[in-house]
């Protein structure tokens, strides 16, 4: 590419072409928004770089969101020894291709970065928690996107599975089991986001009777907007009921995510009140003789949620990227929502199971 710009910006005549002059304005603009966009990184990684030499303020990078002045003022006063060689590995990075989150994490790794509205939130790894073992390699994905386990751990089920709603339309499931599918987890309700209402999927019933005769195995799901340990207490008690008189092999699972806009039910909540919510859920269903799990993505798990409470868990994960990010012990990882599987005539979401 940088040849092909050499070539407009040298040729005089071109410029009398109202198609290069577009073109170059382009060049321009993408030229522009690189400068840009490297010094918003750097203003990010400045801020935790004094942190980190300042023990007096390690809470602020615990909270992870910074001002917009108080990042120009230690930009202003960094020294140009450090700031030139995290621009070199800024630039490196984006001229690989890597996103900007990733040259993030990449240049924090003892902590978890999200991304989310607008601002960088920086978490500590902790260390007192069970850890991911797996290597960066253990995974692959083939031209398929079916991702595979290819470690040496015996102990790594590896099997292929889908969760499902009625989003899915019907499914053969017969289809789906020749297709490689072992598990499945199904939705059996939700929790609406505003006034609260329960019910169950409309699809509930089809499809665990369909994956049980077509010999897959089945877990259920509950979207879950419960603002209290007793709305939790009722979720798991709608779930314990709808699952009467199936085999049930796998963990019933609360499925705890960001809520979509300020105005959901749960979005005031603290970690706090959501562990005690999701712990709830889980604790009742295991009284009842099931397994129990919590369903998130890296958000869920270090903003929303309490890991230190959570270690006696199971752990499902939504993470679409390799490698894994997710630095704490997991069971099952979703790693796609672009799947397709035969039998299901929608894009699914697709998951390994890890042990």
């Amino acid at each position: 590419m940088k040849k092909r710009y050499d070539h407009i910006n040298s040729d005089k005549n071109l410029y009398k072409n109202p198609v290069h002059r577009r073109t170059q304005i382009r060049i321009t603009a993408l030229r522009l928004l690189a400068v840009i966009l490297l010094i918003c990184i750097l203003l990010v990684i400045y801020r935790n770089i004094r942190l980190r030499k300042e023990n007096s303020r390690i809470s602020a990078l615990e909270e992870g969101y910074y001002s917009e002045e108080e990042l120009y003022a230690l930009v202003e006063n960094a020294e140009g020894e450090g700031r030139n060689e995290i621009l070199s590995d800024i630039k490196g990075g984006l001229e690989s291709g890597t996103p900007v989150s990733g040259i993030l994490r990449s240049l924090f790794s003892d902590q978890i970065l999200i991304a989310r509205d607008g601002r960088y939130y920086f978490v500590p790894i902790d260390k007192n928690l069970r850890a991911n073992s797996f290597a960066d390699k253990d995974f692959e994905k083939n031209d398929k996107g079916i991702l595979t386990y290819t470690g040496s751990r015996e102990d790594v089920s590896g099997a292929k599975g889908i969760d499902v709603a009625k989003f899915q339309g019907d499914i053969d499931w017969e289809k789906a089991a020749a297709d490689g599918v072992e598990f499945a987890f199904i939705r059996v309700g939700n929790r609406g986001t505003s006034q609260g209402a329960m019910s169950e999927d409309p699809n509930f019933a089809a499809n665990i009777e369909g994956a049980h005769a077509a010999g897959i195995k089945v877990g259920v799901y509950y979207f879950s907007q419960a603002v209290d340990e007793e709305e939790a207490y009722e979720e798991a008690l709608f779930t314990l009921e709808a699952v009467k008189g199936y085999d049930i092999e796998l963990p019933l699972v609360i499925d705890i995510e960001r809520p979509d806009t300020d105005s959901s039910r749960t979005s005031g909540l603290s970690k706090e009140e959501l562990t005690d919510a999701a712990l709830k859920f889980c604790h009742t269903v295991e009284e009842a003789g099931y397994k129990s799990m919590i369903y998130g993505n890296v958000e869920t798990f270090t903003l929303m949620l309490d890991m230190t409470r959570l270690e006696d868990i199971e752990k499902w994960i939504a993470y679409y990227n390799l490698p894994q990010y997710f630095p704490y012990d997991f069971t099952y990882w979703q790693y796609s929502s672009t799947g397709h599987v035969d039998g299901i005539d929608t894009d699914v979401d697709l998951n390994i199971c890890v042990k």
